[in-house]
């Protein structure tokens, strides 16, 4: 009973054995009492009517014993049962069995026959031979005066023959029922432990760190929902695998290039560059700039933190766009126009007063800012702009930079993609979009983007506005 094939296997087939059985007994005493019994009854009667008619016929027979004798004698030949006569006084005529005497009464009250007309009694023993039925039937003539008494004894061991042959053909059936039934319940119980097993098997290759056998979907719907859990459980984590690698690997090359670049400035500081402004001043920006990339890569991982717990925790009060907006792109204006961009901003004048995170928010417009910044070449234009539509709010940055490639659209969003052209990704962790759509998802919002390849992309922030803030 340990195992859940033995479990199947007796919830199965032992109900299935009982309802059998019991469907055999009812089946045999349904048998035997409402078909074989009545119909026997029925049989007995037909002849014993047939063989009043025969003898009405014979009125001499009535009147001595002797005619009666040689008659029965003559018919015993096609008489199934034994038959003996009697006159309306009780008394003995003849019988086709030859252990009877002459002397042999009647066992019945002539007053009990005159009211059934034909009565028919068994006596039961012990041994099936000596259990009898005894058919007693009046004898009338043509004018319906009652002439005689006739007297059908059978022997109830030629009618259990029947009962008994019957009996083995259900028997029969009822195990070819129970085999069949236990063979499907054993078909099922196999298809379904294996089929747990294969699952149970590929938990544990996972739990081992081994490389897993994804299980084929069979036996029932419940079994088969289990195995696709299974299966989307190996793929989350095959990706969350492929993540974490990918996560290792650019923290040594985001964290390895700017300590490589400061290292050597704080030896050339120590090695008394420090005594020389210009130099000094250079070597300083630098450092500053290096210790900025430092300081961006810590927000991405903070971001990501925050993807990986499932939610970023907002804490909303109610922020006047018309003075928020303008306000947050100061360090991205004086960081574009020192790389030689145009900065363009045009901030409708009508914006409401909204429910938001600012500093979140801020650093999901930011991420973009900078995005845009980053992959637009010297000369291009970085427009920032925002409105409302509707019911909603937004807010969006345009480039004219080299866009994304149409293969790579579709990954815009994925955390650690870099691009496989490196035109658009090829630098940073690959964390900074999809932390701004994070961002704006928490806020009830969505991001949407427009890429031309060669011309520019476009990423437009979309907020719901609540009817209190309108």
């Amino acid at each position: 009973m340990r195992s859940i094939r033995t479990r199947l296997l007796i919830s199965h087939s032992l109900p299935l054995l009982i309802i059998i059985l019991l469907t055999g007994f009812v089946l045999d005493y349904v048998v035997e009492t409402r078909i074989l019994l009545p119909g026997f009854a029925d049989e007995l009667t037909s002849e014993a009517k047939l063989l009043a008619e025969l003898t009405a016929h014979q009125p001499n027979i009535w009147d001595e014993a002797q005619e009666a004798q040689t008659y029965l004698v003559q018919l015993e030949p096609i008489l199934t049962p034994n038959v003996s006569l009697f006159d309306l006084e009780g008394d003995f005529l003849g019988s086709t069995d030859a252990s009877l005497k002459s002397t042999e009464p009647l066992s019945i009250q002539l007053e009990d026959l005159l009211a059934e007309d034909i009565l028919i009694q068994t006596a039961y023993s012990r041994h099936l031979d000596a259990s009898v039925v005894d058919v007693f039937t009046l004898v009338r003539d043509d004018t319906g005066a009652l002439i005689g008494i006739i007297q059908m004894t059978y022997h109830l061991n030629d009618v259990y023959e029947q009962f008994l042959a019957l009996r083995r053909v259900i028997i029969a059936i009822l195990t070819i029922g129970v085999f069949l039934g236990v063979g499907l319940a054993l078909f099922f119980a196999v298809n379904m432990s294996d089929a747990l097993r294969q699952i149970t098997g590929s938990i544990q290759q996972l739990a081992a760190g081994e490389e897993v056998a994804l299980p084929a979907e069979q036996g029932p719907e419940e079994v088969r929902d289990l195995t696709r859990t299974v299966k989307a459980l190996v793929t989350r984590l095959h990706t969350l695998e492929t993540t974490r690698r990918k996560l290792l690997a650019n923290l040594v090359h985001e964290i390895g290039r700017p300590l490589g670049a400061l290292l050597p400035a704080v030896e050339a500081l120590e090695a008394g560059a420090v005594e020389n402004k210009v130099l000094r001043q250079e070597l300083l920006a630098g450092m500053e700039d290096e210790l900025g990339i430092l300081r961006r890569l810590l927000d991405d991982l903070t971001g990501l933190y925050d993807q990986s717990v499932g939610s970023f925790v907002l804490t909303d009060r109610p922020i006047d766009l018309n003075k928020w907006l303008p306000n947050l792109f100061h360090t991205q204006r004086e960081v574009a126009r020192a790389k030689g961009l145009r900065w363009q901003s045009n901030f409708s004048d009508q914006l409401p007063t909204m429910q938001i995170d600012p500093e979140r928010l801020a650093q999901a417009i930011g991420n973009l800012a900078n995005n845009a910044i980053k992959f637009t070449p010297q000369g291009g234009t970085v427009i920032v702009e925002a409105g409302f539509q509707a019911n909603e709010v937004w807010i969006q940055v345009k480039d004219t930079g080299c866009g994304i490639p149409v293969e790579d659209q579709g990954f815009v969003f994925t955390p650690f993609f870099r691009g496989r052209t490196e035109t658009r990704f090829p630098q940073g962790m690959g964390l900074g979009l999809s932390i701004a759509r994070d961002l704006v998802t928490a806020h009830q919002g969505r991001l949407e983007f427009e890429s031309t390849p060669g011309e520019g992309s476009s990423f437009t922030i979309w907020l719901p506005i609540s009817s209190e803030e309108k």
